[in-house]
C-alpha cells in the first residue's frame, strides 16, 4: 500500500443551481493488477473506493447504521443507497462517463452521472479525483 495525496472536485447540478466543492486529503492506494483500492477521509468520514475497468464502487461512512454506497458502471444503471440512523434510501445512478487516466499530476479518475430516486432526477454530478 502506498501513501497518496488526493485532490477531489465535485460539481453538483440540481435544477438550475450548480455548486462546486473542492477537497484535499491524504490517503492510501493499493493496486492489484487493473484493480485499484483507494482509502481516505473526507471531513472525518472514511471513504473506500474500488476502481475496476468501467466500474467504480464508493462507500462512505463510519458504521452499518450511517453510510452511503454508490455503484457506477459505464453506460448502465447502478444500485446506490444512503443509510442514516438505520433508515435506508435506495437510489439509482446512471453513469455517463467513467475514465481513469494518467496526467502530469499522477492519475485522474473522472465520473459523470445522474442520480435518481425512483424516476425522479435528484441531480447531475461530475467528480474528478486526482491522486499521486
Amino acid at each position: 500500500m502506498s501513501k497518496i495525496k488526493i485532490d477531489l472536485t465535485s460539481k453538483i447540478t440540481q435544477g438550475e443551481q450548480t455548486e462546486t466543492i473542492r477537497q484535499q486529503a491524504e490517503g492510501e492506494l493499493r493496486e492489484d493488477g487493473a484493480v485499484k483500492r483507494i482509502f481516505y477521509e473526507a471531513e472525518k468520514v472514511p471513504v473506500k473506493m474500488l476502481v475496476k475497468e468501467q466500474e467504480l464502487l464508493i462507500r462512505r461512512g463510519t458504521d452499518h447504521s450511517n453510510f452511503s454506497q454508490m455503484h457506477f458502471i459505464l453506460g448502465e444503471k447502478g444500485q446506490c443507497k444512503y443509510v442514516v440512523e438505520g433508515r435506508q434510501l435506495d437510489l439509482l445512478s446512471e453513469t455517463k462517463r467513467l475514465e481513469l487516466k494518467e496526467n502530469a499530476a499522477g492519475q485522474q479518475l473522472e465520473v459523470e452521472y445522474d442520480l435518481f430516486s425512483g424516476v425522479d432526477l435528484i441531480g447531475s454530478y461530475a467528480v474528478s479525483l486526482i491522486f499521486a
